[in-house]
């Protein structure tokens, strides 16, 4: 299968780039993708996730691979990038949200697709609007935008009426996901077990949408 790395990342915290991208590692693995992801965040919080499930269930099987990446040696991080580069596969990266760090740049750079998770709050448009533009000024990868945690139910027009003005205008630098509703079974992801019935149909329509539009299954 064709190499392809896609870093899940924004500098806005609290948007679910870690959940989304255990999420997305785990239907990729049911799809029969090879996938393995690579925790590049300063909290490894899903490498420590992953850990924690193994010390409970120590005899579960290991449906996809999670190693943490050490973005501070810039040395290692190039060479590391290099040979991710040559995995027969698909490599999910979880960056941490921060532009101030020169190392990240070998990432961006080494990336085909970002997906940056986001919420239409305006705090989260506007942290969203700098990363694009700095991100945009060091890698080519394609920009796929993901509406997450998203309450559905509500209906005020200025409410829908700035949602409706972000996706456009996002849409004019990437491409814009179905939402992912707000979930109890979402947040409550798991990096060893198969994805719940719940959590399928909350992020099936975005993630289908994903693998049909990179192609990354072919």
């Amino acid at each position: 299968m064709k190499n392809k790395i896609i870093i899940f990342s924004n500098i806005k915290g609290g948007v679910g780039k870690t959940t989304l991208c255990a999420l997305f590692a785990s239907y990729l693995a049911e799809k029969g993708c090879p996938v393995i992801a690579i925790d590049a965040d300063l909290q490894a919080s899903l490498y420590r996730h992953r850990q924690r499930e193994k010390d409970v269930a120590p005899e579960a099987q290991i449906p996809w691979n999670v190693e943490l990446l050490d973005t501070s040696d810039r040395g290692h991080l190039e060479r590391v990038m290099g040979k991710l580069k040559s995995v027969p596969g698909i490599v999910l990266i979880d960056c941490p949200g921060n532009l101030n760090d020169r190392n990240l740049e070998y990432i961006y750079k080494s990336a085909d697709v970002a997906i940056i998770p986001i919420s239409f709050d305006a705090d989260t448009v506007d942290a969203t609007g700098i990363f694009v533009k700095a991100l945009k000024t060091v890698s080519s990868a394609d920009l796929v935008f993901i509406p997450n945690r998203i309450n559905t139910s509500e209906r005020k027009s200025e409410e829908l009426r700035q949602r409706t003005q972000t996706t456009e205008f996002l849409g004019l630098v990437g491409t814009v996901m179905p939402t992912v509703k707000q979930s109890v079974s979402v947040k409550r992801y798991t990096t060893l077990y198969p994805l719940e019935k719940n959590q399928l149909a909350a992020i099936e329509p975005s993630f289908s949408k994903i693998i049909e539009e990179l192609h990354i299954n072919k």
